[in-house]
Order: C-alpha cells, then structure tokens, then sequence
C-alpha cells in the first residue's frame, strides 16, 4: 500500500470539501441573521412545498444546486438548530439529488462526456443520468407528502430567530459579523474533529485491494455482458475519478469499435461502483460528522440505495435492449 498516495489523496479531498462545507454553516448564519433567507428559497419553493418540507429546505435545495457540500453544510446547520427533524432531512436529500444531477450535468457531464464520448453517447448519457436522478426527487416529493402530511410542527418556526439572534441583531454590523464567524467556525470545528480522522480511516480500509479484488469478480460477467475483456479498464478507473472512467471508456469505444448501447451499459456500471465506493469513502464519514452516527447512517443508507437502484435499473435496461433489440 503506499501511503503517499493515500495521504495526496486524502489532501486533496479535503481541500475540496471541508472549505466549502464551512461555506455552508456560514451561509446558514449569515442568511438567519440578515433574513435573506427568504430570497435564496424562491428558486426550490414551489417543490418544498409539494413535499410538504419547511421553507428552510427551498434555500438548502438552492444551494445544493451550486455546492453539494456546501447544501450539505446548511442542512446540518439547520438541523442542529432544530429548525428541521430528521425526516426533513432524509427527504431533503432525496429531493436534492435533482439540483445535484442539473449541476453534474450541466457544469461537468455535459462539457466532459461531449467532448471525450461525442454527442450520441454523451447526450444518451446525461439524458439517463437525469432521468434517474429526477426520479429520485420525485420519490422525495411522494415519501415527503406521504410521511410529512398533517405533521405537528417539531421544531417551531423554521426561518425564525432565538432570542439570543435577535439581540445580535441589534448590536453593530462589525459585532454581528463577528459573531456569524465565531459561531460557523465552532460548528464546522466540531464537524471536523469528527471528519478527517474517520474519513481518513475509510480512504485506508478501501484502498487495501479492494479494486483489485472487485476487477476480478467482475471479469466473469464481460461474456454475459457482452462488454470486451478491456472494459474491466473502466471498472477499475471507477476506482479514481469519473473523469478516469470517461476517458478510459473513450479509448475501449475508438479501439474495440463497440455498440452504443454497450458503451452506455459499461458507463454505468463504472458509476454504480464510483458512486457505490463515495459513500462508503466519503458519504458516510461525512453524514456522521454533520448529522450524528444515527441519522449520519440513515441518510447515507437512503440516498445510496435510492441512487445505486435508480443506476441498476438503467443497467438492466441497457442489457434487455441489448438482448432483445427491436
């Protein structure tokens, strides 16, 4: 194993995340304590509310749309505050995973998958992966008007402030300011002392063997597939990036001359696996961290179940029409 490369790797994942993870406490208590809350929940309000979620959720949806992290930042913010319950959470982040998808798609599918993949395949891609996602929120939005209906309201008005708030409201800007600093450092620095160490653990745990290992339950399944033996090179890219997995599979297409349908079936096995190792990797540790190891498990189990499922069944799909085409 080396470690080295574990530690780079562990670098430059918090580098990425725990900045914009802060970026979400501090949103959270900049916009409660300016009260342009209001504003950022206009672009998700008219689907919070067919959930039946708080108004909060619009503003955190919003935000999942620009920074997954930085939405997962504010809901644990929002959460700890007790303006929301873990039901509004779980379901939140189901719902959530349509802003996430449009942002996917639009800031790194569309340009990247174009590009390497070309248009047949790679708009075939982002239409898949879209309808996929947006099936889960509207999932979200069923289980929300299901399990939320006629819910008595836990956690009291969800956009207003303690007493303590209102008084900084009162004091200077420079005072308030302060404040909103003092108050997201002390509950990103918890989140943190939780994060890295046990983040760090799980990046350990899955880089001993594990790709190797998994390339080589996967081999017997390249006949059954009918996917050439060079796409266990995309499997095992999963394993580094979807970046990797794109350009690998744009290779194998250029050189093994395949069928669209199998280059989609052989995409989406890579992003079964990419997104199955990230939430054991990074999802999970990070859930715990922000939400607590109960409801940290509970999310991380419906969203990946949600997504991994949503995933499987296109895989299926692919593998019908393949053989059974027309």
């Amino acid at each position: 194993m080396d470690y080295s490369l574990i530690f780079s790797e562990v670098l430059k994942l918090f580098s990425i995340m725990l900045p914009m993870i802060f970026i979400g406490f501090f949103l959270s208590n900049l916009l409660r304590a300016t009260r342009y809350l209001e504003y950022t929940s206009i672009p998700m309000a008219s689907i919070t509310e067919m959930a039946h979620l708080p108004k909060t959720c619009s503003s955190v949806l919003t935000f999942f749309f620009l920074n997954s992290w930085s939405g997962m930042g504010m809901l644990s913010s929002f959460f700890h505050k007790r303006i929301l319950g873990e039901r509004d959470v779980i379901v939140t982040v189901l719902i959530a995973q349509l802003p996430k998808g449009l942002h996917s798609a639009i800031f790194f599918q569309a340009p990247v998958a174009l590009s390497v993949l070309g248009y047949e395949i790679g708009l075939m891609l982002l239409l898949l992966e879209l309808l996929v996602f947006t099936g889960i929120a509207v999932t979200g939005v069923f289980i929300g008007r299901r399990v939320l209906f006629k819910k008595a309201p836990e956690y009291g008005n969800d956009t207003g402030l303690s007493i303590s708030e209102e008084k900084e409201k009162e004091t200077g800007c420079l005072a308030r300011a302060v404040s909103i600093l003092r108050k997201s450092f002390c509950e990103f620095g918890k989140v943190a002392l939780v994060l890295v160490p046990t983040t760090f653990l799980f990046i350990i745990i899955l880089n001993l063997g594990l790709a190797e290992y998994s390339a080589e339950v996967l081999q017997p399944f390249m006949k059954t597939l009918q996917l050439p033996d060079a796409a266990i090179i995309v499997f095992a890219a999963s394993f580094l990036s979807q970046i990797a997995v794109l350009s690998a599979a744009s290779t194998i297409v250029v050189m093994e001359q395949i069928t669209v349908l199998q280059c989609l079936e052989m995409l989406f096995i890579a992003r079964v696996l990419h997104l199955g190792i990230g939430y054991v990797k990074t999802a999970l540790p990070t859930n715990i961290a922000l939400f607590g190891r109960k409801l940290g498990l509970r999310v991380t189990c419906v969203e990946g179940f949600m997504v991994e499922t949503g995933l499987i069944c296109i895989v299926l799909l692919l593998v019908i029409m393949q053989t059974f085409p027309g």
